[in-house]
């Protein structure tokens, strides 16, 4: 299982048995209202959609926040040639709703994302319109809205590896001063064909844990 850990957070790659955990979560009318898919989610679905996501080109993640499971964050749809994925998040646990959980683990994966995996020079998210505190946050992280490339109800947005270098080298600084953990970047786990090439060329290699530039 890959796991990721920096800051404060713990990133496990979803396993078979957390999927229940998850479709609650995602029933749950505070995260299904601000999901553009929004009918109920049955055992069956949540288990035929793991199976079809559990593969290279999508890494999903349970938030670990301080010994706790709260939420979910993911880089999907990996498209290697084009250097492209898409990115989503949502916090669970409605206790952590307002805690560093979220901008711990977005951090701690786009600064994997952009800064161990170099063929991946773009990250895109879709959210509601209506959902405004996500655009928000996701601007706060760098994304920019890419306009005409939406419809009337959700939104575009788009974060390059160049903006992020400039982005995520103020936000790792202001969370380092926050967070009780360690700032560098931690990577377990065992290369497998559920990975990318790349990602288990870190894992071979064991690397010993990582220093995010300006930390």
């Amino acid at each position: 299982m890959l796991i990721l850990k920096q800051f404060d957070v713990e990133l496990h790659r979803l396993q078979l048995e957390d999927i229940e955990l998850v479709r609650n979560w995602r029933n749950e009318a505070h995260i299904n209202n601000q999901m553009i898919y929004r009918d109920f989610i049955t055992e069956k679905m949540q288990f035929d959609w793991f199976h079809s996501v559990n593969n290279a080109q999508n890494y999903y993640f349970i938030i670990h926040f301080k010994g706790h499971k709260v939420g979910l964050i993911n880089a999907k749809n990996y498209e290697i040639k084009r250097g492209f994925g898409e990115g989503g998040i949502f916090i669970g646990e409605k206790a952590f709703e307002d805690s560093f959980a979220a901008v711990f683990a977005s951090l701690c994966l786009l600064n994997f994302v952009f800064y161990l995996l170099p063929h991946i020079s773009i990250s895109r998210i879709k959210v509601l319109k209506s959902n405004q505190r996500a655009i928000q946050y996701n601007k706060l992280l760098g994304y920019e809205e890419i306009f005409g490339a939406t419809n009337s109800y959700d939104q575009l947005l788009e974060l390059s590896r160049e903006r992020f270098l400039t982005f995520g080298l103020k936000l790792n600084k202001v969370a380092s001063l926050y967070c009780e953990g360690s700032k560098l970047m931690h990577l377990s786990g065992k290369s497998c064909d559920l990975n990318m090439p790349e990602i288990n060329s870190l894992l071979d290699a064991k690397i010993p844990p990582k220093a995010i530039p300006g930390l």
